[in-house]
């Protein structure tokens, strides 16, 4: 289980290397495979720790903002809530402060935080009584 998480934030890291060093010629579909994994992961339970390493406190860039695009058309529920490490208390999969913070500086980071706002009132708007 961490191994797979493990080897998930390794390839993030050198994805975002190989980004860094040539965005234009970047391959974006192995980033959405790479989010699609991940994304399993956390639905099986196993995968909170990958989102909040590759998301939260990061300087988020555009390789930041289609990865978070693309975990959220996998599968990934950035609202969930997890079991914290010592198991007594239930904690958000990443921090939603964090990326608010971030956001009143970074465009990109505005940009992320934006896209979890609006899936918060669609999904608002989608419990409310017809």
């Amino acid at each position: 289980m961490s191994n797979d998480i493990n080897r998930l934030i390794g390839t993030f890291l050198d994805l975002h290397e190989q980004w860094e060093a040539a965005p234009a010629s970047f391959d974006w579909a192995a980033l959405a495979a790479l989010a699609t994994a991940g994304a399993h992961e956390y639905n099986e339970g196993r995968g909170p720790s990958f989102h909040i390493l590759c998301l939260d406190g990061m300087e988020h860039d555009e390789f930041h903002a289609r990865f978070l695009d693309d975990s959220l058309a996998a599968g990934f529920d950035p609202f969930k809530l997890v079991r914290s490490s010592a198991g007594s208390a239930m904690t958000p999969v990443f921090s939603h402060d964090s990326l608010a913070s971030a956001a009143a500086g970074n465009p990109w980071s505005a940009r992320m935080a934006a896209r979890l706002q609006q899936l918060a009132r669609e999904r608002a708007d989608a419990a409310m009584p017809a």
